[in-house]
Protein backbone atom coordinates (compact mmCIF):
# COMPACT_ATOMS: atom_id res chain seq x y z
CA UNK A 1 0.00 0.00 0.00
CA UNK A 2 1.81 3.27 -1.26
CA UNK A 3 0.73 6.45 1.62
CA UNK A 4 1.64 9.84 1.39
CA UNK A 5 1.79 10.74 5.58
CA UNK A 6 1.27 14.57 5.70
CA UNK A 7 2.60 16.16 8.97
CA UNK A 8 1.69 20.03 9.73
CA UNK A 9 4.37 21.67 11.71
CA UNK A 10 4.82 25.10 13.29
CA UNK A 11 8.44 25.54 14.18
CA UNK A 12 9.59 22.87 16.66
CA UNK A 13 12.49 21.44 14.13
CA UNK A 14 13.90 19.23 16.41
CA UNK A 15 10.84 17.38 17.27
CA UNK A 16 10.09 16.99 14.02
CA UNK A 17 13.04 15.52 13.06
CA UNK A 18 13.16 13.04 15.19
CA UNK A 19 9.77 11.90 14.14
CA UNK A 20 10.91 11.80 10.32
CA UNK A 21 13.55 9.48 11.56
CA UNK A 22 10.76 6.98 13.23
CA UNK A 23 9.06 6.96 9.81
CA UNK A 24 11.75 6.90 7.66
CA UNK A 25 12.92 3.64 9.92
CA UNK A 26 8.95 1.98 9.00
CA UNK A 27 9.29 -1.74 8.42
CA UNK A 28 9.09 -3.72 6.03
CA UNK A 29 8.82 -0.37 4.09
CA UNK A 30 8.89 3.41 4.73
CA UNK A 31 5.96 5.71 3.40
CA UNK A 32 6.07 6.25 -0.11
CA UNK A 33 5.75 10.15 0.41
CA UNK A 34 6.60 12.37 3.98
CA UNK A 35 5.09 15.48 3.48
CA UNK A 36 6.05 18.15 6.23
CA UNK A 37 3.89 20.83 6.00
CA UNK A 38 5.92 23.74 6.93
CA UNK A 39 3.12 26.43 8.60
CA UNK A 40 5.10 29.74 8.38
CA UNK A 41 7.41 28.32 10.65
CA UNK A 42 10.48 30.82 11.69
CA UNK A 43 13.06 27.85 12.71
CA UNK A 44 14.69 25.35 9.60
CA UNK A 45 11.82 23.15 9.30
CA UNK A 46 11.82 24.68 6.04
CA UNK A 47 15.68 22.36 5.35
CA UNK A 48 13.99 19.22 6.63
CA UNK A 49 13.40 17.93 2.86
CA UNK A 50 17.76 17.65 2.75
CA UNK A 51 16.92 14.47 5.16
CA UNK A 52 15.85 11.99 2.48
CA UNK A 53 14.54 12.22 -1.15
CA UNK A 54 10.95 10.77 0.03
CA UNK A 55 10.92 13.75 2.22
CA UNK A 56 8.82 17.09 0.68
CA UNK A 57 8.13 20.45 2.89
CA UNK A 58 5.56 22.18 1.98
CA UNK A 59 5.79 25.84 2.58
CA UNK A 60 2.78 27.79 4.00
CA UNK A 61 3.02 31.72 4.04
CA UNK A 62 1.32 31.72 7.59
CA UNK A 63 0.07 29.45 10.01
CA UNK A 64 -3.38 28.31 8.77
CA UNK A 65 -3.76 25.84 12.07
CA UNK A 66 -3.73 22.12 12.22
CA UNK A 67 -6.50 21.47 9.72
CA UNK A 68 -5.37 24.11 7.09
CA UNK A 69 -2.15 22.56 7.42
CA UNK A 70 -3.37 19.09 6.86
CA UNK A 71 -5.52 19.76 4.10
CA UNK A 72 -2.41 21.64 2.51
CA UNK A 73 -0.72 18.17 2.51
CA UNK A 74 -3.39 16.41 1.22
CA UNK A 75 -3.96 18.42 -1.48
CA UNK A 76 -0.16 17.78 -2.32
CA UNK A 77 0.11 14.17 -1.70
CA UNK A 78 0.39 12.00 -4.39
CA UNK A 79 -0.62 8.23 -3.08
CA UNK A 80 -3.92 6.22 -2.47
CA UNK A 81 -3.55 6.27 1.75
CA UNK A 82 -2.41 9.32 3.55
CA UNK A 83 -1.23 9.08 7.04
CA UNK A 84 -2.10 11.85 9.27
CA UNK A 85 0.48 12.91 11.96
CA UNK A 86 1.46 15.25 14.64
CA UNK A 87 5.48 16.44 14.69
CA UNK A 88 5.66 15.74 18.20
CA UNK A 89 5.74 11.88 17.57
CA UNK A 90 7.54 8.56 17.68
CA UNK A 91 6.49 5.56 15.88
CA UNK A 92 7.45 2.46 16.41
CA UNK A 93 8.93 1.02 13.52
CA UNK A 94 5.86 -1.55 12.44
CA UNK A 95 2.85 1.56 13.14
CA UNK A 96 2.33 2.33 9.16
CA UNK A 97 2.48 -1.80 8.48
CA UNK A 98 -0.34 -2.49 11.50
CA UNK A 99 -2.40 0.11 10.35
CA UNK A 100 -2.65 -0.75 6.83
CA UNK A 101 -3.08 -3.98 7.83
CA UNK A 102 -6.06 -3.32 9.49
CA UNK A 103 -7.79 -1.49 6.80
CA UNK A 104 -7.08 -3.53 3.91
CA UNK A 105 -8.30 -6.31 6.51
CA UNK A 106 -11.27 -4.62 7.64
CA UNK A 107 -14.40 -4.17 5.45
CA UNK A 108 -15.93 -0.97 5.94
CA UNK A 109 -13.07 1.19 7.81
CA UNK A 110 -13.09 4.34 6.62
CA UNK A 111 -9.99 5.48 9.16
CA UNK A 112 -7.40 3.52 11.50
CA UNK A 113 -5.19 5.03 14.33
CA UNK A 114 -2.76 3.38 16.60
CA UNK A 115 -3.01 3.74 20.74
CA UNK A 116 -0.56 6.19 22.25
CA UNK A 117 0.38 7.44 25.83
CA UNK A 118 -0.93 10.68 25.18
CA UNK A 119 -4.21 10.50 23.18
CA UNK A 120 -7.89 11.14 23.99
CA UNK A 121 -10.26 8.58 24.30
CA UNK A 122 -9.79 4.56 24.17
CA UNK A 123 -6.88 4.65 22.18
CA UNK A 124 -4.69 5.17 25.36
CA UNK A 125 -2.37 3.26 27.02
CA UNK A 126 -0.83 4.33 30.30
CA UNK A 127 3.01 3.39 29.58
CA UNK A 128 3.99 6.79 30.73
CA UNK A 129 7.27 7.36 28.57
CA UNK A 130 8.67 4.32 27.94
CA UNK A 131 7.84 4.76 24.19
CA UNK A 132 10.36 7.80 23.54
CA UNK A 133 13.04 5.25 22.83
CA UNK A 134 12.97 2.33 20.09
CA UNK A 135 13.95 -0.02 22.52
CA UNK A 136 10.82 0.53 24.29
CA UNK A 137 8.56 1.61 21.34
CA UNK A 138 9.19 -1.68 20.47
CA UNK A 139 8.68 -3.85 23.99
CA UNK A 140 5.85 -1.90 24.10
CA UNK A 141 4.59 -3.22 20.47
CA UNK A 142 5.13 -6.76 21.83
CA UNK A 143 2.87 -6.62 24.72
CA UNK A 144 0.09 -5.11 22.72
CA UNK A 145 0.10 -8.27 20.27
CA UNK A 146 -0.87 -10.32 22.97
CA UNK A 147 -4.33 -8.87 22.57
CA UNK A 148 -6.98 -8.21 19.36
CA UNK A 149 -5.39 -6.41 16.77
CA UNK A 150 -8.72 -3.99 16.19
CA UNK A 151 -11.00 -2.14 18.56
CA UNK A 152 -14.56 -0.18 16.89
CA UNK A 153 -14.55 3.18 18.27
CA UNK A 154 -17.47 5.97 17.14
CA UNK A 155 -14.32 8.58 17.20
CA UNK A 156 -11.11 8.86 17.11
CA UNK A 157 -8.40 11.63 17.79
CA UNK A 158 -6.67 13.24 14.65
CA UNK A 159 -3.04 12.71 16.53
CA UNK A 160 -2.68 9.79 14.01
CA UNK A 161 -4.72 8.93 11.27
CA UNK A 162 -4.22 6.47 8.16
CA UNK A 163 -7.30 7.27 5.45
CA UNK A 164 -8.31 6.67 1.88
CA UNK A 165 -6.94 9.46 -0.15
CA UNK A 166 -10.95 9.35 -1.88
CA UNK A 167 -12.39 9.53 1.34
CA UNK A 168 -11.74 13.03 1.74
CA UNK A 169 -13.45 13.47 -1.82
CA UNK A 170 -16.38 11.70 -0.43
CA UNK A 171 -16.77 13.90 3.26
CA UNK A 172 -14.76 16.64 2.56
CA UNK A 173 -11.50 17.70 3.70
CA UNK A 174 -10.79 18.62 7.66
CA UNK A 175 -12.94 21.64 8.53
CA UNK A 176 -10.63 24.75 8.92
CA UNK A 177 -12.74 26.85 11.19
CA UNK A 178 -11.25 24.92 14.27
CA UNK A 179 -8.02 27.08 13.55
CA UNK A 180 -4.99 25.52 15.58
CA UNK A 181 -6.32 22.34 16.60
CA UNK A 182 -9.32 20.17 18.54
CA UNK A 183 -12.63 18.74 17.70
CA UNK A 184 -11.34 19.19 13.85
CA UNK A 185 -11.35 14.93 14.78
CA UNK A 186 -14.46 14.51 16.23
CA UNK A 187 -16.15 16.82 13.22
CA UNK A 188 -13.93 14.58 10.69
CA UNK A 189 -14.94 11.68 13.12
CA UNK A 190 -18.78 12.30 12.91
CA UNK A 191 -18.58 12.71 9.04
CA UNK A 192 -17.20 9.47 8.69
CA UNK A 193 -19.82 7.61 10.81
CA UNK A 194 -22.65 9.61 8.83
CA UNK A 195 -21.28 7.86 5.37
CA UNK A 196 -20.98 4.35 6.94
CA UNK A 197 -17.72 4.27 7.51
CA UNK A 198 -16.43 2.05 11.24
CA UNK A 199 -13.04 3.94 12.65
CA UNK A 200 -10.74 2.09 13.98
CA UNK A 201 -8.13 1.45 16.33
CA UNK A 202 -5.55 -0.58 15.46
CA UNK A 203 -4.66 -1.92 18.59
CA UNK A 204 -0.68 -3.67 17.74
CA UNK A 205 0.10 -0.20 16.66
CA UNK A 206 1.71 2.47 19.73
CA UNK A 207 2.69 5.68 18.61
CA UNK A 208 5.27 7.51 21.43
CA UNK A 209 3.50 11.13 22.00
CA UNK A 210 4.90 14.29 23.57
CA UNK A 211 1.67 15.98 23.90
CA UNK A 212 0.79 19.60 23.02
CA UNK A 213 4.15 20.48 21.66
CA UNK A 214 2.58 23.27 19.16
CA UNK A 215 0.05 24.93 21.88
CA UNK A 216 2.91 25.07 24.19
CA UNK A 217 5.13 26.79 21.61
CA UNK A 218 2.40 28.89 20.75
CA UNK A 219 1.35 30.30 24.26
CA UNK A 220 -2.42 29.32 23.80
CA UNK A 221 -3.95 28.27 27.08
CA UNK A 222 -5.24 24.62 26.12
CA UNK A 223 -8.08 24.53 28.26
CA UNK A 224 -9.37 27.72 26.76
CA UNK A 225 -8.82 26.98 23.20
CA UNK A 226 -10.90 23.58 24.00
CA UNK A 227 -13.49 25.43 25.43
CA UNK A 228 -13.66 27.83 22.36
CA UNK A 229 -13.42 24.85 19.90
CA UNK A 230 -15.47 22.46 21.95
CA UNK A 231 -18.58 25.69 21.33
CA UNK A 232 -17.62 26.33 17.57
CA UNK A 233 -18.72 22.03 17.41
CA UNK A 234 -22.10 22.49 19.01
CA UNK A 235 -22.51 25.61 16.65
CA UNK A 236 -21.77 23.28 13.29
CA UNK A 237 -23.64 20.51 14.82
CA UNK A 238 -26.94 21.58 17.18
CA UNK A 239 -29.08 21.96 13.30
CA UNK A 240 -28.20 18.64 12.42
CA UNK A 241 -30.51 15.71 13.88
CA UNK A 242 -27.50 13.03 14.48
CA UNK A 243 -25.27 16.24 15.48
CA UNK A 244 -28.06 16.71 18.12
CA UNK A 245 -27.93 13.21 19.04
CA UNK A 246 -24.38 13.61 19.55
CA UNK A 247 -24.46 16.05 21.79
CA UNK A 248 -27.19 14.91 23.74
CA UNK A 249 -25.33 11.80 24.42
CA UNK A 250 -22.23 13.92 25.78
CA UNK A 251 -24.52 15.25 28.09
CA UNK A 252 -25.48 11.83 28.96
CA UNK A 253 -29.64 12.27 27.19
CA UNK A 254 -30.15 9.10 26.04
CA UNK A 255 -33.80 10.16 25.70
CA UNK A 256 -33.00 13.37 23.39
CA UNK A 257 -30.67 11.31 21.53
CA UNK A 258 -32.30 8.79 20.88
CA UNK A 259 -35.08 11.23 19.60
CA UNK A 260 -32.64 12.83 17.56
CA UNK A 261 -31.10 9.41 16.21
CA UNK A 262 -34.86 8.36 14.77
CA UNK A 263 -35.18 11.45 13.30
CA UNK A 264 -31.46 11.87 11.56
CA UNK A 265 -32.12 7.93 9.89
CA UNK A 266 -34.47 10.20 7.49
CA UNK A 267 -31.10 12.06 6.49
CA UNK A 268 -28.45 10.02 7.02
CA UNK A 269 -30.19 6.56 6.53
CA UNK A 270 -25.74 4.57 6.47
CA UNK A 271 -25.33 6.31 9.54
CA UNK A 272 -23.38 3.94 12.10
CA UNK A 273 -24.28 5.25 15.49
CA UNK A 274 -28.12 5.72 14.89
CA UNK A 275 -28.51 2.18 16.52
CA UNK A 276 -26.48 3.08 19.18
CA UNK A 277 -28.27 5.99 20.32
CA UNK A 278 -31.56 4.43 19.95
CA UNK A 279 -30.26 1.36 21.87
CA UNK A 280 -29.53 2.94 24.86
CA UNK A 281 -32.44 5.63 24.63
CA UNK A 282 -34.40 1.78 25.19
CA UNK A 283 -32.28 0.73 27.74
CA UNK A 284 -32.56 3.73 29.66
CA UNK A 285 -36.05 2.85 29.85
CA UNK A 286 -35.52 -0.60 30.73
CA UNK A 287 -36.65 -1.94 27.23
CA UNK A 288 -34.56 -3.93 27.25
CA UNK A 289 -35.62 -6.37 24.39
CA UNK A 290 -35.64 -3.34 22.22
CA UNK A 291 -32.16 -2.31 22.69
CA UNK A 292 -30.63 -5.48 22.20
CA UNK A 293 -32.00 -5.29 18.90
CA UNK A 294 -30.40 -1.83 18.38
CA UNK A 295 -27.04 -3.42 19.97
CA UNK A 296 -26.83 -6.60 17.75
CA UNK A 297 -27.34 -3.76 15.01
CA UNK A 298 -24.03 -1.76 15.92
CA UNK A 299 -22.43 -5.21 15.99
CA UNK A 300 -23.11 -6.40 12.49
CA UNK A 301 -21.65 -3.48 11.41
CA UNK A 302 -18.79 -2.67 13.50
CA UNK A 303 -18.08 -6.08 15.21
CA UNK A 304 -15.28 -5.28 17.30
CA UNK A 305 -17.41 -2.18 19.22
CA UNK A 306 -16.50 -2.93 22.95
CA UNK A 307 -19.31 -0.47 24.25
CA UNK A 308 -21.71 -2.20 22.34
CA UNK A 309 -20.61 -6.12 23.56
CA UNK A 310 -20.92 -4.64 27.14
CA UNK A 311 -24.36 -2.86 26.92
CA UNK A 312 -25.50 -6.21 24.63
CA UNK A 313 -24.45 -8.21 27.52
CA UNK A 314 -26.38 -6.22 30.15
CA UNK A 315 -29.25 -6.70 27.99
CA UNK A 316 -29.15 -10.34 28.35
CA UNK A 317 -28.31 -10.31 31.89
CA UNK A 318 -32.01 -8.52 32.57
CA UNK A 319 -33.72 -10.83 29.74
CA UNK A 320 -32.41 -13.51 31.86
CA UNK A 321 -30.00 -15.00 29.36
CA UNK A 322 -27.06 -15.70 31.31
CA UNK A 323 -25.01 -17.52 28.51
CA UNK A 324 -25.94 -14.97 26.20
CA UNK A 325 -24.64 -12.27 28.69
CA UNK A 326 -21.20 -14.12 29.35
CA UNK A 327 -20.48 -14.59 25.70
CA UNK A 328 -21.10 -11.06 25.14
CA UNK A 329 -18.74 -9.98 28.11
CA UNK A 330 -16.05 -12.49 27.01
CA UNK A 331 -15.71 -10.66 23.79
CA UNK A 332 -15.58 -7.41 25.71
CA UNK A 333 -12.79 -8.86 28.22
CA UNK A 334 -10.78 -9.97 24.72
CA UNK A 335 -9.90 -6.08 24.34
CA UNK A 336 -7.97 -5.79 27.81
CA UNK A 337 -10.86 -3.06 29.75
CA UNK A 338 -9.40 0.38 30.29
CA UNK A 339 -10.12 0.94 34.23
CA UNK A 340 -12.96 3.02 33.53
CA UNK A 341 -14.86 0.21 31.24
CA UNK A 342 -13.95 -2.29 33.61
CA UNK A 343 -15.72 -0.25 36.54
CA UNK A 344 -19.05 0.20 34.47
CA UNK A 345 -19.31 -3.35 33.77
CA UNK A 346 -18.29 -4.38 37.58
CA UNK A 347 -21.41 -1.89 38.86
CA UNK A 348 -23.68 -2.85 36.03
CA UNK A 349 -23.02 -6.21 37.11
CA UNK A 350 -23.94 -5.09 40.87
CA UNK A 351 -27.02 -3.17 39.80
CA UNK A 352 -28.29 -6.27 38.36
CA UNK A 353 -27.53 -8.46 41.34
CA UNK A 354 -29.20 -5.66 43.89
CA UNK A 355 -32.22 -5.34 41.80
CA UNK A 356 -32.78 -8.91 41.80
CA UNK A 357 -32.89 -9.36 45.43
CA UNK A 358 -28.97 -10.70 45.32
CA UNK A 359 -27.18 -7.31 47.88
CA UNK A 360 -24.19 -9.98 48.51
CA UNK A 361 -23.32 -10.64 45.52
CA UNK A 362 -23.62 -7.06 44.65
CA UNK A 363 -21.82 -5.74 47.06
CA UNK A 364 -19.11 -7.98 45.58
CA UNK A 365 -19.36 -6.23 42.56
CA UNK A 366 -19.49 -2.82 43.45
CA UNK A 367 -16.66 -2.72 46.13
CA UNK A 368 -14.76 -4.51 43.30
CA UNK A 369 -15.44 -1.12 41.40
CA UNK A 370 -14.68 1.01 44.53
CA UNK A 371 -10.81 -0.39 44.45
CA UNK A 372 -10.78 0.62 40.97
CA UNK A 373 -12.54 4.37 41.12
CA UNK A 374 -12.27 4.95 45.23
CA UNK A 375 -13.66 8.43 45.05
CA UNK A 376 -16.85 7.57 43.07
CA UNK A 377 -19.67 8.74 44.99
CA UNK A 378 -22.41 6.36 43.39
CA UNK A 379 -20.40 3.50 44.33
CA UNK A 380 -20.59 4.01 47.75
CA UNK A 381 -23.99 4.79 48.13
CA UNK A 382 -24.48 1.32 45.97
CA UNK A 383 -22.43 0.20 48.58
CA UNK A 384 -24.22 1.44 51.31
CA UNK A 385 -27.76 0.32 49.66
CA UNK A 386 -26.41 -3.99 49.99
CA UNK A 387 -25.19 -2.97 53.82
CA UNK A 388 -28.73 -1.62 54.59
CA UNK A 389 -30.74 -4.71 52.71
CA UNK A 390 -27.86 -6.91 54.99
CA UNK A 391 -29.23 -3.98 58.48
CA UNK A 392 -24.93 -2.95 58.78
CA UNK A 393 -26.16 0.63 59.46
CA UNK A 394 -23.40 1.97 60.62
CA UNK A 395 -21.38 0.84 58.13
CA UNK A 396 -24.02 1.75 55.67
CA UNK A 397 -24.34 5.20 57.36
CA UNK A 398 -20.40 5.32 56.71
CA UNK A 399 -20.58 5.10 52.98
CA UNK A 400 -23.73 6.70 52.49
CA UNK A 401 -21.77 10.15 54.41
CA UNK A 402 -18.83 9.24 51.80
CA UNK A 403 -20.93 9.47 48.94
CA UNK A 404 -22.31 12.78 49.40
CA UNK A 405 -18.31 14.08 50.39
CA UNK A 406 -17.56 12.82 46.37
CA UNK A 407 -20.83 14.34 44.94
CA UNK A 408 -23.97 11.90 45.30
CA UNK A 409 -26.52 13.99 46.17
CA UNK A 410 -28.99 11.18 46.02
CA UNK A 411 -27.46 9.17 48.91
CA UNK A 412 -29.42 12.26 50.96
CA UNK A 413 -32.13 9.85 50.81
CA UNK A 414 -30.68 6.91 51.92
CA UNK A 415 -28.91 8.62 54.78
CA UNK A 416 -32.28 9.19 55.60
CA UNK A 417 -33.11 6.18 55.58
CA UNK A 418 -30.77 4.70 57.64
CA UNK A 419 -30.85 7.27 60.26
CA UNK A 420 -34.74 6.89 60.27
CA UNK A 421 -33.96 3.01 61.12
CA UNK A 422 -31.38 4.22 63.51
CA UNK A 423 -34.00 6.30 65.30
CA UNK A 424 -32.23 9.34 64.07
CA UNK A 425 -35.44 11.12 63.45
CA UNK A 426 -34.39 14.64 63.97
CA UNK A 427 -30.91 13.74 61.21
CA UNK A 428 -33.54 12.04 58.63
CA UNK A 429 -36.09 14.55 58.33
CA UNK A 430 -32.75 17.03 57.81
CA UNK A 431 -31.29 14.33 54.72
CA UNK A 432 -35.24 13.84 53.53
CA UNK A 433 -35.51 17.55 52.86
CA UNK A 434 -31.89 17.89 51.74
CA UNK A 435 -32.98 15.51 49.14
CA UNK A 436 -36.01 17.12 47.83
CA UNK A 437 -33.95 20.20 47.10
CA UNK A 438 -31.28 18.63 45.70
CA UNK A 439 -32.52 15.51 43.58
CA UNK A 440 -36.49 16.76 43.05
CA UNK A 441 -36.98 13.90 40.70
CA UNK A 442 -35.98 11.15 43.32
CA UNK A 443 -39.62 10.71 44.47
CA UNK A 444 -38.65 8.55 47.63
CA UNK A 445 -37.51 11.42 49.63
CA UNK A 446 -40.55 13.38 49.46
CA UNK A 447 -42.30 9.61 50.11
CA UNK A 448 -40.29 9.38 53.43
CA UNK A 449 -40.40 13.04 54.73
CA UNK A 450 -44.68 12.73 54.26
CA UNK A 451 -44.20 9.18 56.27
CA UNK A 452 -41.80 10.59 59.19
CA UNK A 453 -44.15 14.05 59.26
CA UNK A 454 -47.34 11.57 59.63
CA UNK A 455 -45.32 9.09 62.17
CA UNK A 456 -44.49 12.24 63.72
CA UNK A 457 -47.98 13.45 63.99
CA UNK A 458 -49.42 9.84 65.00
CA UNK A 459 -47.22 10.04 68.14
Amino acid sequence: MRCSVVIPCFNGVALTRVCLQALLAQQPTAPAEILVVDNGSTDATAELGAMHPSIRVVRLPQNLGFAGGVNAGIRSSRCPHVLVLNNDTQADSHLLHELQSQLLANAGLGAVAPVSNHVKGQARIDVGDLGSTAAGRAAITAELRRGPPLQDVDTLAGLCLLVPRALFDEVGLFDERFGHGNFEDDDFSLRLRLHGYRLGIARHAFLHHEGHATFRALGLDLRQELERRRLQFVAKWQHDPAGRAHLAAWHGDHAAASEAALQARTRWPNWLDADWHLGNGHRANEHHALASRHYEAVLRSCPEHVEAHLALAMCWLELGDAAGAITHLTAANQHALADHQRQKVLTQLGSHAYRHGAAADALLHFRAALRIAPDDGSLHNWIGLCLLAADDLQAAQTHFETALQHGCALAHTNLGICQARRGEMTAARASFTKATVLVPHDLAAARNLAALDLATVAR
